[in-house]
């Protein structure tokens, strides 16, 4: 995997990658996500095919990056993200967040000293009962057992990601258990899968996005949100996009948190990519 290994302080290192010339656009990923996944969604081709400079990274606990010692907060986690885009020189740019890179990308505002041209927020912006239980039964499980066991990870992961009716059809089901079972360890060390899940429970618990951290963002901004998110269901995250100024809202129906790399039609990165160009002449 090609990239930059980035020393953000104190030894902590973060790789980074970034393709194409033009204005930056910054793609931070969710809870455990290595950034290759971006490759799946299509839309890091689809920017960099339309002129712009697209910047992926491993947030600390995810692999090849650092995993320092838990718990993390997501205004750490940002200020990592701060330091990718000062080490390319970056001054002005376009923030995307999927999932926990949704409050990353918000905490970017509070950490960063360049310039935010425009946000765009899909399935992260309003958790739901549901993911505050799953993070603290993480949390639970890592305190007693030092990990979450595979066999939990996988059963979480396809509950959540896939869409009511693809969980109802047992072929589909099967071929992404084989899938998501047979992938390797995302994380650096048990650090990381513990700190990350610490910063994502601590967000939540805060009643993160409070109203008027939302009501402060003054960008450009685009909320997308998937039908069947048990995660982030899509009412909170219509209702929190009502409180940022400059927003535009779109729902994307028959699709659940995956829906960002599941979706045969990639719609999301559809809408991203079509935002990122409104955002052009300013740039």
């Amino acid at each position: 995997m090609s990239g930059d290994l980035i020393q953000v302080g104190d030894g902590l290192e973060i790789w980074a990658s970034r393709a194409g010339d033009g204005p930056a656009v910054l793609l931070s990923a969710g809870l455990g996500m290595p950034p290759g996944t971006w490759a799946f969604t299509g839309l890091p081709d689809r920017l960099v095919d339309a002129g712009y400079q697209v910047i992926t990274y491993a947030a600390r606990g995810v692999a090849p990056s650092s995993a320092p010692p838990a718990p993390y907060s997501v205004h750490e986690m940002a200020a990592d993200a701060a330091a990718v885009l000062d080490h390319y020189g970056v001054e002005e740019a376009i923030l995307v967040g999927y999932s926990m890179g949704c409050y990353i990308s918000q905490a970017l505002f509070d950490v960063w000293g360049g310039s935010i041209r425009g946000l765009a927020m899909i399935a992260g912006l309003r958790s739901s009962v549901i993911g505050e239980i799953v993070n603290q039964m993480e949390l639970d499980l890592i305190e007693r057992l030092g990990s979450v066991p595979a066999s939990v990870s996988l059963f979480e992961q396809l509950m959540t990601t896939l869409s009511p009716s693809a969980l109802r059809d047992n072929a589909q089901v099967a071929v992404w258990r084989d899938l998501m079972g047979g992938s390797a360890d995302v994380w650096t060390s048990g650090a990381g899968q513990h700190g990350q899940t610490a910063a994502s429970y601590a967000w939540m618990s805060a009643g993160e996005p409070t109203v008027e951290r939302l009501s402060g963002i003054g960008c450009p901004t685009l909320v997308v949100g998937f039908g069947d998110d048990v995660f982030f269901p899509a009412a909170g995250s219509r209702e929190a996009a009502s409180h940022i100024p400059n927003s535009d809202w779109i729902l994307i129906e028959g699709e659940g948190h995956g829906g960002m790399m599941l979706d045969a039609q990639h719609r999301a990165a559809s809408h991203v990519a079509e935002f990122c160009a409104s955002l052009a002449t300013g740039l």
